[in-house]
């Protein structure tokens, strides 16, 4: 069985060994076992979930959905629909920021185009509509 440092993991995962370190201690992972040199090693499945969450992190999932995705893992008789539950009620999380973002881009368009480029910072129109309060 092939045994890995952190600093191993950081560069098969291309996540930092703060990033492991966190997630160590939100017992997402766990070491395999310390060795008498005091350093901790991990196992093929800590990487293999080190990937998961990444992939899960890249789809913004947060750490308590991702929680809930690893509690299912580990009773794979299950039938999957609270996954399927899970996967849609995120995927109205995703539609819900965009629809945020794109409500932020539309004002932001609306600020550069309420100053002239050559207005110095005391005239400007972007940082006068940013003081305003609503």
């Amino acid at each position: 069985m092939q045994h890995y440092l952190i600093s191993d993991l950081a560069k098969k995962t291309q996540l930092s060994t703060d990033t492991i370190r966190f997630y160590e201690k939100k017992k997402l992972i766990h070491a395999s076992f310390r060795a008498e040199n005091s350093y901790k090693y991990y196992d093929n499945e800590t990487l293999k979930r080190l990937i998961f969450i990444k992939r899960c992190r890249a789809l913004d999932m947060t750490l308590q959905e991702i929680v809930m995705l690893l509690e299912q893992i580990q009773h794979p008789e299950r039938g999957c629909i609270i996954v399927d539950q899970m996967i849609e009620e995120h995927i109205q999380h995703v539609e819900t920021r965009i629809a945020e973002l794109q409500s932020f881009r539309t004002e932001l368009m609306q600020l550069r185009q309420s100053c002239k480029s050559d207005s110095t910072i005391d005239h400007c129109q972007i940082v006068k509509n940013l003081e305003k309060s609503e």
